[in-house]
C-alpha cells in the first residue's frame, strides 16, 4: 500500500512540476502625445497555467497611465483543426490623460503553427472643451 502511495505520490509531483506555464511579453513600448515621445518598459505577465488572465501597468509617464488586461485562451473546435489549436488574446487597454479616461479592447487570434507575436496600435483622442488631445500607443506583444 505505501509502494501505491509514493508510487502516486511521485507521479503527482512530476505532473505538477511539468504544468503548463504561459507567458505574455510586451516590448518597445511608446505613445505618441501630441508632439512628445513618451516610452515605456518592458513587461511580462506570467500565467500560472496555459490559459488565464493578468492585468499590469503598461506605461505610467507625466500624467499619462496605460494598464493592461490580458486574456489567453484556446479555443476547441471540433469541425474545424484549424480553429481547433488557435490560441486567442484579448488586450483591455485602460488609459488615463489628465482627468480623462478612455478603454479599448483587442483581439488576436494566432491560428496553428504561426509565430504568436504581433504589433499592436491605438488611438486615443481625448476631449477637453473644444480642445483635443491625441494620443497613439503601439507596442509589440509576444505569448510564449
Amino acid at each position: 500500500m505505501k509502494r501505491y502511495l509514493i508510487l502516486l505520490l511521485g507521479s503527482l509531483l512530476l505532473a505538477i512540476s511539468t504544468w503548463a506555464q504561459t507567458r505574455i511579453i510586451f516590448t518597445e513600448v511608446r505613445a505618441l502625445d501630441r508632439q512628445d515621445s513618451l516610452h515605456g518598459n518592458d513587461v511580462t505577465i506570467q500565467l500560472n497555467r496555459a490559459e488565464g488572465k493578468d492585468n499590469t501597468l503598461l506605461l505610467a509617464a507625466g500624467d499619462v497611465n496605460v494598464k493592461v488586461r490580458a486574456k489567453v485562451k484556446t479555443r476547441s473546435s471540433p469541425r474545424s483543426s484549424l480553429k481547433d489549436s488557435a490560441v486567442n488574446l484579448t488586450l483591455d487597454l485602460f488609459t488615463q490623460a489628465g482627468n480623462r479616461k478612455d478603454k479599448k479592447r483587442v483581439e488576436k487570434i494566432f491560428y496553428l503553427d504561426q509565430s504568436r507575436s504581433g504589433t499592436v496600435t491605438q488611438r486615443f483622442n481625448f476631449k477637453n472643451g473644444l480642445d483635443m488631445r491625441p494620443l497613439t500607443l503601439s507596442f509589440k506583444v509576444t505569448i510564449e
